[in-house]
């Protein structure tokens, strides 16, 4: 008896081997084919697509298409360096679309830096890299302002006058004997203005705090460097864009000092008064009288973009008009790039 089943479990075991090794069994497996796009709808190149259960994969095409032997109920991983890890399940159908998101603060990050581009794993030195949706928002004309509290070490104040730039202090004591402002570096270029920088143009900031990533700019690099990288035209179809806006700035607080009344009436209290020659009765408040109760301010930026396989061009127009709180005070200004 136990010889007989000895016997039948060696026959049954080898039925389920051909089973398995049988073009019958492979047939369950289809060719599942797709797309794997980003958010802008292109596709994703060099994405590895692997079925969780078996040994098979694959890598996406430059279009970002995908083919691979799956059957239903496997579970395809699509991952790649930059996106976050997404898994798919097959069901019944054999074509499947996906669209995987960018993961924010990635270790292999490009940073501009002095010598040219590093990521951000490599780095040893202190730089800190902002986008544009990492900058303030309102009705803000100048780039030091767009900066103000955003990078840690970085001592910017504003002024009123819409004419001057914002005072920016990167290394030095914030002082009236401090060094100079930061050196800037714009697209490359040594010594740029950045009161010719329309802030909608910026692409990418990256400050430079320490000795190490300033040693190649020497003595100029001495209060740090600002490197602004501005928006390029891309290969594929123009772009024209449009962005704008309108707001009001207001004095969010006065000094709270006597007026002339008040003043005269403390003399009276000291048994002091002024001289008939230097008070002619006027009760003025020089702050309301200087100030505006709103100023307002309109800003315009139209930019057009694009580029062929051999080509790249952009080209963007900037119109800002800005009234300062100080009366007879404004900006109007117009910059083409």
């Amino acid at each position: 008896m136990r010889l007989l089943l000895t016997s039948f479990k060696r026959k049954m075991a080898g039925i389920m081997a051909l089973l398995l090794f049988s073009p019958l069994f492979l047939l369950a497996q289809e060719n599942i084919t797709g797309t794997v796009n980003d958010n802008a709808g292109k596709g994703i190149p060099g994405v590895t697509v692997t079925n969780k259960s078996s040994t098979a994969s694959a890598v996406t095409a430059l279009n970002g298409s995908y083919s691979i032997r799956a059957k239903k109920g496997d579970v395809l991983v699509f991952s790649a360096v930059s996106y976050a890890e997404k898994e798919l399940t097959v069901g019944t159908g054999t074509a499947y679309n996906l669209v995987m998101e960018t993961t924010a603060g990635a270790l292999g990050e490009v940073v501009v830096v002095g010598y040219g581009k590093s990521t951000r794993k490599a780095l040893t030195s202190a730089i800190t890299t902002l986008k544009p949706e990492d900058l303030n928002r309102g009705a803000i004309t100048d780039v030091g302002r767009w900066l103000q509290g955003k990078v840690p070490g970085l001592n910017i104040s504003a002024n009123g006058d819409p004419n001057r730039r914002a005072a920016i202090v990167l290394r030095g004591a914030s002082t009236i004997n401090s060094p100079s402002g930061p050196f800037y570096v714009i697209d490359g270029v040594p010594g740029g203005d950045i009161s010719l920088i329309a802030p909608d143009d910026i692409a990418s900031v990256d400050v430079l705090k320490d000795a190490a990533a300033t040693a190649i700019y020497g003595n100029r690099a001495s209060s740090g460097v600002i490197m602004i990288t501005t928006k390029k035209g891309r290969k594929g179809q123009s772009q024209v864009n449009y962005s704008g806006f309108a707001g009001f700035e207001q004095v969010s607080s006065r000094l709270n000092v006597m007026d002339a009344d008040q003043h005269r009436a403390y003399l009276r209290s000291q048994n002091r008064a002024y001289s008939p020659a230097d008070d002619n009765g006027a009760n003025t408040d020089w702050q309301e009288a200087v100030m505006r109760d709103q100023a307002f301010t309109h800003n315009h930026n139209i930019s057009f973009s694009g580029g062929g396989e051999h080509n790249l061009y952009a080209a963007s127009v900037n119109y800002v008009n800005k009234e300062g709180i100080m009366k007879r005070s404004a900006q109007e200004r117009l910059i083409l790039r």
